[in-house]
């Protein structure tokens, strides 16, 4: 059973520490389980991702197979946006008529969402929640139109073999 995190607030956005201790304390099993998959000894790894602790890290050969083994987004996030980048995962969706529909009512929340925020910066000042939900948005947009993209371009592939 997995342990739930004693992080305070740990809203959408952690830092790369933040979400490497989450996401070792939901995992299936929690930290022991990952420790067993690990080979590793449970109270060492548990210091390495303590967030208490500033004196134990992870080892990049560590990193890499915590990651591998969790798979989980909000690390993915964290280094992303720790680096001033975005992630994307892709699934290509076919290009059908009902995908462009989602789209467009994916587009059409956005937009209303936007328009919601134009009275509230109407002072020239942006609070976190605001940004947070506009990059929520935001994502969402680009996510679903590369899907759309990636999917289109495989079928296109399929078809000219």
């Amino acid at each position: 059973m997995s342990r739930n995190h004693l992080l305070p607030d740990a809203g959408p956005v952690l830092d790369l520490h933040q979400a490497l201790y989450c996401a070792s304390r939901d995992y299936r099993g929690g930290l022991t389980a990952l420790a067993a998959i690990m080979a590793t000894n449970y109270d060492t790894l548990q210091k390495k991702l303590s967030i208490a602790n500033t004196t134990h890290h992870l080892t990049l050969p560590e990193f890499e197979t915590l990651v591998g083994i969790t798979d989980d987004p909000r690390i993915d996030e964290a280094y992303a946006r720790a680096r001033g980048k975005v992630l994307f995962d892709v699934t290509p969706v076919p290009g059908t008529s009902d995908a462009l529909k989602a789209l467009g009512e994916v587009l059409n929340a956005a937009g209303a969402f936007v328009e919601s925020l134009n009275s509230g910066v109407a002072d020239q000042r942006w609070d976190t929640a605001e940004v947070n939900e506009l990059e929520h948005y935001g994502y969402e947009v680009i996510s679903k139109v590369l899907s759309i993209v990636a999917g289109a371009r495989q079928s296109a592939e399929v078809s000219h073999g």
